[in-house]
């Protein structure tokens, strides 16, 4: 004979909870405590099961049965949930052959006992029918076994509740929460056993099994949607929360599962806002951030990148989490802040940048001053040659001036070279002014047009000189223009000479050092010198060919 009642009801939800926890948790990968948690939740199937069985019937014998067949799941329940919180909070070494087979023996030991009770009565010392609102149930009278049963199974829930409630006062906002209902609805599992043996309230069924249904729950959610079984406890420990460097925990599904608070200061988002949130969420802020997490490469290999920031740079680095089983539970990425490193780093790159330029300009500086006078010492030789058969003064003239241009060079040299010891920066100049005064000592007509400033030191002079001293020397020109021009804070000069022309043989390579061609050939250094000297304004200059005749240089620097 069977007897339905509507006490059946929670016993049903608890068996449906208990099923759908053990569905999930077969359809996910392992992890850590889930095999022993899994074996927890079966007992609760098999717990609920049996009770539904005994409250339906209405035999005594049937009843006694069913509630044997429940002590089945009851001895096994203590036992799988210390295993699971072992397991769980990261203690796995105290899981050993020893230590399970104690407890599996002192269990089968006391199921032994319930199941023979018939011969002792330890356990029960009577049973008995009784109606309690109008219902048919299963009366006993325990014997001092069960205390003693009960209370070894006390001891191991009460153990469990203890570590790990101990370790989830290590994990983040989240997980309390979600570690509070679960031990919340583990302590109102606890008070409805001892509400049910102590026998203080009468019920027609155990409630204990019934509010099994609440950790169905409870594990349901946190299973589901907060990833319980795959991010340990003991993983979030101090050093992980005071750690200086900005870190975050990204679940198996890409969602935000912990981060410590020098992230959450560099998000500039408060920690509860983001737990649970999926990591794209934080995109619209960091970019950067998520695009190297997005593109991270599949193998074990961190990966590891620099992003900028506004200004301030990190070192990101993308690692696997990993469960005691090599089972990928998580991404943790961390970011370091390089800020201060890279600024140091970029300092010395310019010291080093500014030792190449000094040696540099240093090396143009010698050439210079070896080219030009030597030319100008070969001009006044020339000249003492010519006077000496000639006796015409104004040869004379002509060699003073060249030695007052070698003492202005040699005058415009020590400046620079001072300029550039003292580290001195590019100071603004005038284009034409530079132009006029060199062409004091051409002995051709020079037409200046045009003006422009420009940031420039005394080897600008050089410049200047070289090109117009070529085009007499070299080109035969009888006349000179110099066009000034600037557009857009960019001014070309424009030298442009009447003379024979650069050869095309060696139109292509006239800037190269060492260049010399021709009668009055010189040392090649002239135009090398004139480019490495543009170049180092940040300026270009070209050849071009004046039809008919010819030959004009442009070069273009920046002008204020």
């Amino acid at each position: 004979m069977w007897q339905w009642t509507v006490y059946q009801i929670p016993l049903i939800l608890s068996l449906l909870f208990s099923s759908a926890v053990v569905i999930i948790i077969l359809r996910r990968e392992p992890s850590p405590g889930s095999r022993y948690l899994m074996t927890v939740m079966i007992a609760v199937f098999g717990w609920a099961l049996a009770d539904f069985f005994n409250l339906g019937s209405t035999a005594l014998s049937t009843k006694l049965l069913w509630d044997n067949i429940s002590y089945i799941a009851i001895v096994a329940l203590p036992v799988s949930w210390i295993l699971f919180v072992f397991e769980y909070t990261g203690r796995s070494n105290y899981i050993n052959r020893i230590s399970i087979g104690l407890m599996s023996f002192f269990s089968l030991i006391i199921l032994s006992f319930v199941l023979t009770n018939q011969y002792h009565f330890l356990f029960r010392t009577e049973i008995f029918l009784k109606e309690v609102s109008g219902i048919l149930v299963f009366g006993k009278i325990y014997g001092p076994l069960f205390w003693v049963s009960t209370l070894y199974f006390y001891i191991l829930v009460f153990l469990g509740f203890f570590l790990l409630f101990q370790s989830m006062n290590l994990s983040h906002p989240i997980y309390k929460k979600q570690s509070i209902s679960f031990l919340g609805a583990i302590l109102l599992t606890w008070l409805a056993n001892i509400l049910y043996i102590s026998q203080i309230f009468t019920f027609p069924i155990d409630i204990t099994s019934v509010s099994f249904s609440l950790i169905g729950v409870v594990l349901l959610v946190g299973i589901t949607k907060y990833q319980f079984l795959d991010i340990v406890p003991s993983a979030y420990s101090n050093v992980f929360k005071n750690m200086n460097d900005a870190a975050i925990v990204i679940g198996r599904h890409n969602q935000i599962v912990e981060l410590n608070p020098s992230m959450a200061n560099l998000l500039e988002i408060e920690k509860n806002r983001l737990y649970g949130k999926k990591f794209e969420d934080i995109s619209n802020k960091w970019p950067e951030f998520t695009q190297v997490f997005t593109n991270k490469i599949p193998s074990n290999t961190p990966v590891k990148a620099t992003i900028i920031k506004e200004k301030r740079a990190f070192d990101m680095t993308v690692s696997k989490i990993y469960d005691s089983g090599n089972f990928l539970i998580g991404h943790l990425i961390i970011l370091h802040d390089i800020t201060d490193l890279k600024r140091m780093e970029d300092k010395l790159l310019n010291s080093n940048k500014q030792i190449e330029d000094l040696n540099q300009t240093l090396k143009i500086i010698n050439k210079i001053l070896r080219h030009d006078l030597i030319n100008k010492l070969a001009i006044i030789k020339s000249s003492l040659s010519i006077y000496e058969t000639q006796n015409d003064k104004r040869i004379l003239e002509k060699m003073d001036r060249s030695i007052d241009s070698g003492i202005k060079l040699i005058e415009r040299i020590r400046e620079l070279e001072d300029s550039i010891l003292n580290k001195e920066e590019l100071s603004p100049i005038s284009i034409k002014k530079i132009a006029k005064e060199i062409s004091k000592n051409i002995q051709v007509p020079v037409k200046i047009k045009g003006d422009a400033t420009t940031m420039a030191d005394g080897a600008l002079f050089s410049v200047f000189e070289n090109i117009l001293g070529n085009a007499i020397i070299h080109g035969k020109t009888d006349r000179i223009d110099i066009d000034i021009s600037s557009v857009d804070k960019i001014c070309t000069i424009k030298i442009k000479d009447y003379g024979t022309g650069v050869p095309e043989i060696i139109r292509s390579n006239v800037f190269a050092e060492g260049l010399s061609y021709g009668k009055n050939k010189g040392s090649g250094l002239g135009l090398f010198i004139a480019k490495k000297t543009i170049e180092r304004y940040g300026g270009t200059i070209e050849l071009r060919d004046t039809k008919p005749s010819g030959t004009t240089f442009i070069i273009k620097m920046k002008c204020l």
